[in-house]
């Protein structure tokens, strides 16, 4: 099978299977040889600004010379798009090798009486050994739909969570509600692991920090009021960011949209949280942020 008879291939797959519950895709990594573990991830869930918050982590841990794997969705143009090594697509070839080896799985575990794994979950177990093979340090993944049920989520500690805006989407899957939504998407949290949060809704807001409570996690809100902008034009957007009791950092994007502040702060806010771990200066962070590639999805 060569690489393209191998996208024909998962592009079908949609056709005659269905989503699977967690157990399935941890057992289909087990045989894989768990490969995201060893692994830094960074997991990012909600309903708007995913694809940006990613797209600015990245940028900053790239800027902090670190190995970095991107797993994003969906692509624009190329499947490939969906997993970037240090800011670039993979090519064919790793693409296919991961495939080969997801799908020798796959039928093993099929002609033992279980389903062919999702589209969306054929591509995650893909990502991880492509991230493993690469030996990528830090990996930002972005959930597909939802997050307490993602193929995502079977990741069992993650080095922060984050969930962005929520709005209504997908809502025969997770409820007609904002803090039902915001229910799905929190669960993607983990015991004791950091949770940074957009707190400009109350209700949303309410159910992430309820959520982050019963998980024993450190919980840090991401309130509007933590950043004012300085500057707007084509070019982009300054502004100044600082939490309470924090240091003021002076920021700039390369977007014009308003919202990208808050994007762009999620990401920000969670690299100083995690600082201990990266160790990356909050100049460099600033550097990274200014540097994000076009094009990002919003």
């Amino acid at each position: 099978m060569n690489y393209t008879e191998a996208v024909d291939y998962i592009e079908t797959i949609p056709k005659f299977t269905v989503k699977h519950p967690p157990e399935h895709t941890r057992e289909l990594l087990s045989r894989l040889g768990n490969p995201q573990e060893g692994i830094k991830i960074i997991h990012v869930a909600g309903t708007n600004g995913k694809g940006s918050v990613c797209a600015y982590l990245n940028a900053m841990l790239l800027a902090g010379g670190k190995k970095t794997g991107l797993f994003t969705s969906p692509h624009l143009v190329c499947i490939n798009e969906r997993f970037q090594i240090n800011g670039e697509d993979v090519s064919d070839e790793q693409f296919l090798d991961a495939f080969l080896k997801v799908e020798k799985a796959a039928k093993e575990y099929e002609a033992e009486g279980e389903g062919h794994p999702s589209y969306f979950e054929t591509l995650f177990l893909m990502g991880m050994l492509i991230f493993k093979e690469a030996g990528v340090e830090y990996l930002v993944m972005e959930t597909g739909l939802g997050g307490r049920l993602d193929a995502t989520n079977v990741v069992e500690k993650p080095l922060a969570c984050i969930i962005t805006s929520i709005s209504r989407d997908h809502t025969e899957y997770l409820g007609d509600t904002l803090e039902a939504i915001a229910g799905e998407k929190a669960g993607i949290i983990k015991a004791g692991v950091p949770v940074i949060y957009d707190a400009s809704q109350p209700g949303p807001a309410s159910v992430i920090a309820a959520k982050a409570k019963e998980m024993g996690s450190p919980a840090w809100p991401m309130e509007p009021s933590f950043y004012e902008m300085k500057t707007q034009s084509r070019e982009g957007i300054t502004f100044t960011f600082a939490y309470p009791g924090g240091e003021k950092a002076e920021l700039a994007i390369p977007y014009v949209a308003k919202y990208q502040m808050m994007n762009a702060s999620l990401a920000f806010y969670t690299m100083h949280i995690l600082q201990d771990v990266h160790d990356i200066p909050k100049n460099v962070l600033a550097e990274g942020l200014s540097k994000i590639k076009w094009p990002c999805r919003m």
